[in-house]
């Protein structure tokens, strides 16, 4: 007797809650996830056999098919599909980065980001795919389609018939079967199946819809004949590969932008132009939260949107630009967008994108510090639509100098980092309000102004870092108390949070205490996820530097980080206090004995990034001096940026960053707030931030707020940018004194403690956050050995 729907629909659902929930690993599960990470690091890994690897495949195609189940029979859950997905490509990949024997058989790296494809994660799938190392051009073709760069698809496509021009005649279908029946099956399979991905490559690319249905009904061809004939491993991959395409077609940007253009036709050809360059760009495919969001901008105008760091809520303010500049324009004045922004260096990574992407139709121009501007300027007056990014001080400014100018023009209103407008309560944050001196105050206060003025304003508000704050920025920015912000806590890297523990005369160890807003423990065991670092201990340092307990900790920063950048690692070291001090320690510390033993810094010689690098170097002489702190690091590969910096001389720094010339970054909040950098790892050597009390003369620490460590972690792993699968955070944490003086002994300790106190009241801030705001329950890697603990002594044990 058949099996019916219903029942299959069981099995699926059973598999799925046996080995694929998203709150719960099994123990071999949560050992293959630690043995990935420990081998991507290079460090000494858990016990594991084959036996263990050939389960954890099996689960994998068990949860692949329960996933084609529960999403392809009619009453199935599209939730519990997409959960067993994930879980899939997490399995997938976790062997796929362990580098088990399996992988020199089955793709798994293709099977694990086809399974993140279907999950609804595909920047997972891309950022797993570019570290795919293969000479077979067939695995670099569908590794680039099941990534979505369909640009390198068309040219291993053409490259492959310019290799078989025999296969591109009319009666090429002649020569077949004549003699070995099997091979010719094998080898005309391979062909249709690279003209279909080939046909629904450049469809896609070119937002053809008659040709991409015609491929889509070609792979489902291809796919039923593979199910039927081939190896389980070849029909998954065609199943992988029909199934991304069908996601594809339903995400492609070319939708959305074909609804705007029916409100004006005549700038079809504008908005294909839009598409085709987003599509060059990587962008061209929606991710979930950017459908979230085009889709609220095509209903409504006003409204805030919350999502984690990297799921693409730029491409959502590009598309409000076009939409309430060029598209809904009345043609009487020139529309002018005002973006607000909390950073100069954030408005002029903003002001060099949206040059770059809105086209000539815009005039796009920035107005923050060591940018001004003069009564001539043209934009003041032009008839073309205008985008002015500046920071809330000099459009405050510029309000009152030209207000009711540019308040005629005003059609739309961007809030980038919009949650810095709640104010948490603290004492730090009650102190600023009273003294006036509160940023959240100040921006609340020149918005309220504006609306009054000109209350039929479109506005958005745009943020990662949400939690609580997310039902407040969306009441605000619409001026509706039952309005709700628009997010996901979709997420398009694994982030974890965690400490690094300096023990001198022994190698640093990291312990992970949170991934993707869960507590990491290991079940049963009282204990940290932790990883001891192979690299040797730092060299004693004089007793001058031992002395300082900050000073001896930040060198063991440094001296890891020279040791972990093997293997193109970035690394970011995000100063809060006293930034000079810092890297006048770091430059110091090359001349340190036994440090000549650090891997050197070897700049480019030749092609543009020697110039880049050269041209840098220049600046940085020119500006900070050529005895400078800063010129001493940069020749020894390290960048630096902070707030006292030149313009020019930052925006050199960070493209040295972009393109990995250096490799470790000193840096304050100034670089991090909102700017898309590529670090794979973050450490943070104090949780404290310092400021100036202009009336006092002094300065005063307080504790750096949980929203402003959520968007600092949030740079780290950023996709298509870092390396690896986890961005990581990690505080750095004395455990045993420096210093060798009896009378500076007890100093120290009590700094230890207070440190460690500094981190867990953070830390449970975190997790507070975590399960008032929604991110914990949404998590796309928890674990068995993953669990929330109600009380820090509960799950912080010792890492042994």
């Amino acid at each position: 007797m058949p099996i019916t729907d219903a029942e299959r629909i069981a099995i699926a659902t059973r598999t799925r809650n046996a080995i694929g929930q998203d709150q719960l690993l099994t123990p071999r599960q949560a050992r293959a996830f630690v043995r990935a990470i420990q081998t991507t690091w290079d460090v000494e890994t858990i016990q594991w056999s084959e036996n263990d690897s050939g389960e954890t495949l099996t689960e994998a195609y068990r949860l692949i098919h329960a996933g084609g189940v529960l999403q392809s029979v009619a009453g199935g859950n599209p939730v519990d599909a997409s959960s067993a997905f994930r879980r899939a490509g997490e399995l997938f990949e976790w062997l796929a980065r362990s580098e088990d024997s399996l992988a020199e058989v089955v793709p798994l790296a293709l099977f694990a980001a086809g399974s993140y494809q279907l999950g609804g994660l595909p920047a997972m799938a891309a950022g797993l795919l570019r570290q795919v190392k293969s000479k077979d051009d067939g695995i670099l073709l569908f590794a680039d389609f099941l990534s979505a760069d369909f640009d390198s698809v068309l040219q291993r496509v053409a490259a492959f018939w310019n290799a078989h021009p025999e296969a591109t005649v009319p009666d090429a279908s002649n020569a077949f079967f004549k003699a070995d029946v099997d091979s010719d099956l094998a080898w005309l399979t391979t062909l249709e199946l690279i003209r279909s991905v080939g046909l629904a490559a450049d469809s896609l690319r070119r937002g053809h819809v008659d040709r991409l249905a015609a491929a889509m009904t070609h792979l489902r061809q291809v796919e039923r004949f593979l199910v039927r004939l081939a190896p389980e491993d070849v029909a998954t991959l065609a199943f992988f590969i029909r199934s991304a395409c069908e996601r594809y077609t339903k995400a492609t940007i070319y939708q959305p932008l074909r609804r705007l253009a029916a409100t004006r036709p005549g700038h079809l050809a504008y908005l294909d132009g839009f598409a085709r360059r987003q599509y060059a760009r990587g962008r061209g495919v929606l991710w979930q939260s950017q459908h979230q969001g085009i889709e609220r901008l095509l209903q409504n105008s006003s409204f805030a949107l919350c999502t984690p760091t990297g799921s693409g809520k730029t491409l959502v303010a590009n598309l409000a630009i076009v939409k309430e500049l060029l598209l809904l324009s009345d043609g009487l004045l020139a529309p002018l967008a005002l973006y607000i922004v909390p950073s100069r260096a954030l408005a002029g990574e903003v002001e060099a994108k949206l040059t770059g992407e809105l086209g000539r139709e815009f005039i796009v121009t920035g107005l923050y510090g060591g940018a001004d501007w003069g009564i001539t300027d043209a934009w003041l007056t032009a008839d073309t639509p205008t985008v002015l990014i500046a920071t809330v001080e000099k459009a405050d400014a510029l309000m009152r100098y030209l207000g009711p100018m540019l308040l005629a023009r005003l059609k739309l209103l961007l809030v980038d980092e919009a949650h810095q407008v709640v104010v948490e309560d603290t004492v730090y944050e009650q102190e600023s309000l009273a003294e006036h001196q509160s940023r959240a105050a100040r921006l609340e206060a020149f918005i309220s102004r504006l609306l009054a003025r000109k209350p039929g304003v479109v506005r958005i508000a745009l943020t990662a870092v949400a939690g609580g704050a997310a039902g407040p920025v969306a009441r605000w920015i619409e001026g509706n108390l039952a309005a709700e912000a628009v997010g996901s806590y979709y997420r398009s890297t694994r982030q974890a949070i965690g400490t690094f523990e300096v023990r001198p005369g022994a190698p640093p160890e990291i312990l992970f205490d949170m991934l993707n807003d869960r507590v990491l423990a290991v079940r049963g065991r009282g204990q940290n996820v932790y990883m001891r670092l192979r690299i040797a201990p730092m060299p004693q340092a004089p007793a001058t530097v031992r002395g300082s307990l900050n000073h001896n900790t930040q060198l063991a920063i440094l001296w890891a980080a020279l040791h972990l950048t093997e293997g193109d690692r970035r690394i970011l070291v995000s100063v809060s206090q006293s930034p000079e001090d810092t890297i006048r320690w770091f430059a110091q510390a090359f001349s340190l004995k036994g440090w000549d033993a650090v891997p050197a810094f070897v700049p480019p010689a030749d092609g543009p990034d020697a110039e880049l690098f050269q041209s840098a170097r220049m600046v940085c002489a020119d500006y900070c001096g050529q005895d400078s702190h800063e010129l001493k690091l940069l020749d020894s590969g390290v960048a630096t940026n902070h707030g006292q910096m030149p313009q020019r001389l930052r925006r050199m720094m960070v493209a040295l960053i972009e393109r990995s010339i250096c490799r470790i970054t000193v840096a304050t909040a100034t670089l991090t707030e909102g700017v898309n950098l590529p670090f794979d790892l973050i450490f943070v050597p104090s949780v404290m931030r310092s400021s100036f009390d202009v009336a006092t003369g002094q300065r005063t620490e307080h504790p750096m707020s949980t929203a402003e460590f959520r968007n600092l972690a949030g740079r780290a792993g950023r996709p298509g940018a870092a390396k690896g699968m986890e961005g990581m955070t990690l505080v750095a944490l004395p455990v045993s004194e420096s210093t060798t003086a009896n009378a500076q002994r007890p100093i120290q300790r009590n700094q230890i403690r207070a440190r460690r106190g500094e981190y867990d009241n953070l830390l449970g801030g975190l997790i507070a956050d975590a399960a008032g705001g929604g991110p914990a329950s949404q998590s796309a890697c928890s674990a068995d050995a993953l669990h929330i603990a109600e009380s820090l002594p509960a799950w912080r044990g010792d890492a042994g």
